[in-house]
């Protein structure tokens, strides 16, 4: 156990931001490399099993992720916080009774999803896929719990080669079944032999860090659930209500429009994954400065927000000028219609970022409550908006909703996080600065008359020069960026 606290003093030191930052660029770029693996694997499913089917897969994947996310009680990230905050045997022990709690509870989700399924009426194949899907994510559950000790220790090119390899092993099954053939039912089961392999692969990861055998005691389950049953509240709720809108649409449009607005979605969902990825790297960072300085934690929030926001503009810039070849690549000509879809929904992702920060600093400081009112004011406008605009609009009416949905809870966290103190509010200064260069980017990707993917692309190199000479780019990021365009930015 003294390698572990040793590895985790680095919180504590001037090097832990260092790695944040050579971290989230390792981080980033394996999630470019499992993106694109990631597109791959879904040009074909989308391509093979056509909107009806694919609508009808995607469909299910939102079930299954609302159920579990209900039943998880938001362990993940209480389970970063607690092990950057806790030490010795009280570490371990939490770990364990964590382990045990989180397949307890993700059984318990898995079956209320297949009941869930049977009651909303779906047919044999959703029902059976149901129950695959959860197979799959009881097993990632468990990988992800063994994998906290590697996130909070920094060690960022391992947790990025996990997540590498998870990729390569779901698309290569992916292009199996294609090959071969087959029906929808196998499709859903996939992530069951790639998360098994997983889980072996990251226990011997962390033997010897923590105890790999799970605590089934109720006692100590209820002891941790008490103190924590809002922040998993929090957690839950955040994590919820942008998979409600999918479900939703399915029930008040016709198959197709929900198949195209499924299309956009999965778009929607990878690269929101961004800015999660990022700040989860930060999240240990942010629970000891919660702990120990607040100072701290005003400074590094506030460079987050910096950061995930000109990436959140970027965001933008791809959706709204790379939409065509997105769906292209990702569904087929068949979802041209979703083009427009993803458009709107550019928007979302760019409120998307900045809020994934602003989230994981609310739970670094105990402000759960305050993210239970604000995600369940942000749900009921996006539900409600959902159910009116995917009925009269389909899947442009859905892609409003998320919109809305997402400015809502910005709006909640910012009020949120001003209440804490006046450091505590976000500094808009720097993140104005990049209005111009977005305003620049989009500018070139639409005027300059070429291909869409190459208007995208100059439209983001656009982008990131004017950031820099705009001087919108965080100090931080600055010393990591090469030549004389970061030469220039640092004077």
């Amino acid at each position: 156990m003294a390698d572990s606290a040793a590895s985790a003093d680095v919180l504590d030191t001037p090097e832990a931001g260092r790695r944040i930052v050579r971290g989230g660029a390792v981080k980033v770029t394996g999630f470019v490399v499992v993106t694109l693996l990631a597109v791959v694997g879904v040009a074909l499913v989308t391509r093979y099993l056509g909107p009806d089917d694919f609508g009808q897969f995607q469909t299910v994947l939102a079930l299954v992720t609302i159920v579990q996310t209900i039943t998880d009680l938001g362990m993940a990230p209480l389970g970063i916080r607690e092990f950057s905050q806790r030490k010795g045997e009280d570490r371990e022990r939490f770990m364990a009774v964590l382990l045990g709690l989180r397949i307890a509870s993700t059984v318990a989700g898995v079956t209320l999803a297949v009941i869930v399924a049977v009651v909303l009426g779906y047919d044999e194949t959703m029902v059976l896929g149901t129950a695959l899907m959860g197979a799959g994510v009881l097993l990632g559950m468990m990988q992800g719990t063994l994998a906290i000790p590697l996130m909070t220790q920094l060690k960022i090119g391992t947790t990025t080669a996990l997540d590498l390899l998870r990729q390569v092993g779901q698309t290569g099954l992916y292009a199996l079944l294609v090959v071969a053939g087959a029906a929808l039912l196998p499709f859903y089961g996939v992530t069951i032999p790639v998360q098994g392999a997983l889980v072996i692969v990251t226990a011997i990861l962390v033997r010897g860090v923590i105890s790999l055998r799970p605590s089934f005691d109720l006692q100590q389950w209820l002891a941790l659930i008490r103190p924590t049953l809002v922040f998993a509240l929090a957690v839950a709720v955040g994590q919820l209500y942008i998979y409600t809108a999918l479900v939703l649409t399915e029930l008040v449009t016709t198959a197709f429009q929900t198949g195209l607005f499924a299309a956009s979605f999965r778009v929607y969902i990878i690269v929101a994954a961004v800015p999660g990825i990022l700040v989860t790297t930060a999240f240990p960072l942010l629970s000891r400065a919660a702990r120990d300085d607040r100072d701290r934690l005003a400074y590094a929030t506030q460079r987050l927000f910096e950061g995930t926001a000109i990436l959140g503009g970027a965001a933008l810039l791809l959706c709204v000028l790379g939409a065509k070849p997105i769906i292209a690549v990702v569904a087929g000509p068949e979802y041209a219609d979703a083009v427009p879809v993803l458009q709107i929904q550019g928007v979302a992702l760019a409120l998307t970022f900045v809020i994934a920060t602003w989230g994981f600093t609310l739970l670094a400081v105990h402000r759960h409550r305050a993210m239970i009112i604000a995600n369940v004011i942000a749900m009921t406008v996006s539900a409600t908006t959902v159910l009116i605009l995917a009925s009269a609009h389909g899947a442009k009416g859905a892609a409003f909703a998320t919109v809305l949905g997402e400015l809502t809870l910005a709006i909640g966290y910012v009020v949120a996080l001003s209440r804490i103190h006046g450091a505590m509010r976000p500094q808009v200064g720097r993140v104005v600065r990049a209005i111009p260069p977005l305003a620049l980017g989009l500018a070139a990707g639409l005027l300059v008359p070429v291909p869409a993917v190459i208007a995208t692309v100059l439209g983001l190199v656009v982008y990131g020069v004017a950031l820099l000479l705009f001087r919108a780019v965080p100090d931080e990021v600055l010393e990591h960026v090469p030549g004389p365009l970061g030469a220039t930015a640092r004077r």
